[in-house]
């Protein structure tokens, strides 16, 4: 009865109240066993509800269901180019680290999303760290062989990031074709794709608990050692 009460609480609204009553569901009803309706996706909701990864599933098919939206963060980003790199930095006053950067642009539409990179690469849905697999707006997640993963830049089409560099010394666009992109290229190891606004209430609360429930508080990305631009 209480698994059929949760399923019509959530399948029957939208906006605001749906998110409301995902939530309640994911993180106030561990006993509950329900199949949860966002968008066209449907998520299968048990006693687990409570751990991390099931916290991270439903991220994913929040994220899954506003893939065209992300590419709306393109615009903003580009606003801050040449915004001086400044490890530790979060503003465009302040200067930018890559995930002050990255975080900041999402912000601006609604979405909130984890201070480092370590802490993004649990951010959305999960996509394969291939170039052929992104679109515009994508997070893409970097790491030095056999280190953890210490950058993170927003994928804009054409074979192109746009981040902030401390080899490139402000916010920049660089073109994975050239010596300096092939160094990028060479250590893409993660892609999550996060969805602006889409399903913004939800996703705050969830990944809050998630971060704040398994996840430690990472120490800031240390700045890249990427080759110099010729630019």
């Amino acid at each position: 009865m209480q698994s059929q009460s949760l399923r019509n609480a959530i399948t029957s609204r939208t906006g605001p109240v749906a998110a409301a009553a995902l939530c309640a569901a994911t993180l106030c009803a561990p006993q509950a066993r329900a199949q949860l309706s966002v968008g066209p996706v449907k998520i299968d909701v048990a006693g687990t509800a409570r751990s991390s990864a099931a916290a991270r599933t439903v991220l994913a098919a929040i994220g899954a269901t506003r893939t065209t939206s992300a590419s709306r963060v393109l615009p903003t980003a580009e606003r801050y180019l040449g915004v001086p790199y400044r490890w530790g930095g979060t503003s465009p006053r302040t200067g930018f680290d890559c995930s002050g950067f990255v975080q900041y642009v999402f912000a601006k539409h609604g979405t909130r999303l984890p201070r480092t990179s370590r802490e993004m690469a649990s951010s959305g849905q999960r996509l394969r760290p291939q170039w052929s697999a992104l679109k515009p707006g994508d997070l893409v997640l970097f790491a030095e062989p056999g280190e953890r993963i210490s950058h993170v830049a927003i994928y804009a089409g054409s074979r192109r990031i746009i981040h902030a560099s401390s080899s490139g010394r402000h916010v920049r666009y660089d073109v994975l074709d050239t010596k300096r992109g092939r160094w990028f290229t060479r250590r893409i190891v993660a892609a999550r794709r996060v969805s602006p606004r889409g399903a913004a209430l939800v996703s705050d609360l969830l990944a809050q608990h998630t971060i704040d429930a398994v996840v430690p508080h990472f120490p800031l990305d240390p700045p890249d050692q990427a080759p110099l631009p010729r630019d």
